[in-house]
């Protein structure tokens, strides 16, 4: 009984759905969101000859190159990677914050990657490499590419933070919004089963372990009504950025949930 009761309360505390208002409402909302954008701001749907799952939309501002001053070419990038514990949702999951971004002049990237049990996470961050360079090469083909700022929620804060550390300082800045910085945790709950994590591999992948002064300045988001273990993982990464020199901002936002605080980003 007390094994079970102890893997329960693991498993409750990475549950994010459990401290949310209406998980199903919120998704719905900023898919429909997102579908509406892309009807009326058509993006570019580019996907990788070699790797099909590395694929985004591309969000580019309305207006010829050719008819914009040099004040506002070139383009700004803000390159967004979504969350799902690296085995839900899709890319156009965050299609709907483009509309945030092109009102200030800047293309939005959505960037996609392959789901667990198919994909293991290592692949997910270089299909995630292989978008955002994508991203750039398309806006460098059509007027050219400014300041990239890399985003990713939840399990995407991950994905971004080891994007960013491999990219070599191509990446200006990171968004991170409730995101898991350490692994280890999760491989004692039921998110495990299609990750296939052991401890060794968890850590590795882990952000909080990794090269910390090779990461960009860093704005680090959690939300209220985030489970407790994420708002504690927020705080902790901000923390141990902090000690290693970087420069970030720990931003708490109040009265959201783990869904819909990127509505209010």
């Amino acid at each position: 009984m007390a094994g079970r009761d102890a893997q329960a309360a693991r498993d409750h505390a990475y549950s994010p759905s459990r401290f949310a208002r209406d998980v199903e409402a919120t998704l719905a909302r900023q898919a429909h969101a997102g579908r509406a954008l892309a009807a009326r701001h058509r993006p570019l749907e580019l996907v990788d000859d070699d790797d099909a799952e590395a694929r985004l939309d591309l969000f580019i501002p309305e207006g010829a190159p050719g008819s914009m001053s040099a004040r506002e070419a070139p383009w700004p990038l803000m390159a967004f990677i979504h969350g799902g514990y690296w085995q839900e949702l899709d890319h156009t999951a965050s299609d709907f914050l483009a509309e945030h971004y092109l009102a200030r002049g800047m293309a939005f990237a959505s960037l996609g990657y392959g789901l667990a049990p198919g994909t293991a996470i290592e692949a997910m961050i270089a299909q995630c490499a292989r978008g955002l360079a994508m991203a750039r090469q398309a806006l460098e083909a059509r007027g050219g590419a400014g300041r990239v700022i890399l985003g990713g929620h939840s399990a995407g804060a991950q994905l971004a933070c080891r994007v960013a550390a491999e990219a070599k300082g191509e990446v200006d800045e990171l968004l991170l919004v409730s995101g898991v910085y350490d692994l280890t945790p999760l491989v004692d709950t039921y998110i495990n089963a299609p990750l296939g994590l052991d401890r060794a591999r968890a850590r590795a992948l882990s952000p909080r372990f990794g090269e910390l002064a090779a990461l960009p300045p860093s704005r680090v988001v959690i939300a209220e009504r985030d489970p407790p273990a994420f708002r504690s993982q927020g705080r902790d990464f901000a923390v141990a950025l902090e000690a290693a020199g970087g420069v970030v901002e720990l931003t708490d936002l109040a009265g959201c949930d783990h869904f819909d605080v990127l509505d209010h980003l």
